[in-house]
């Protein structure tokens, strides 16, 4: 009976082995997959950083385009209304 039961306990241990193994072999798949992709996510995140610097030239060009113009108004007007309060100034120098 004593002999049985040791066989027994053994193929009981052998399976939760079993078991205990499968987590342990999707994680090292898992990490041995990101080992093979980090390569290949280097090149395309240098990829990636070209088009957002050439998306962010383009909206600084576009937006100096636009502003550009309303700024050289203000700077005359701000220029013309100094000049008037300087000539027109009720101070005595």
């Amino acid at each position: 009976m004593g002999t049985a039961r040791d066989i027994a306990l053994i193929f009981l241990s052998l399976e939760a082995l079993v078991i205990a193994l499968l987590p342990l072999a999707l994680l090292s798949a898992f990490a041995y997959g990101v080992y093979r992709l980090q390569k290949l996510a280097k090149q395309y995140l240098k990829l990636g950083q070209v088009y957002a610097r050439k998306g962010h030239d383009y909206v600084e060009q576009a937006s100096r385009k636009v502003v550009g113009p309303l700024i050289n108004v203000h700077t005359k007007t701000q220029m013309a209304t100094t000049m008037v309060g300087k000539l027109f100034s009720r101070r005595s120098l």
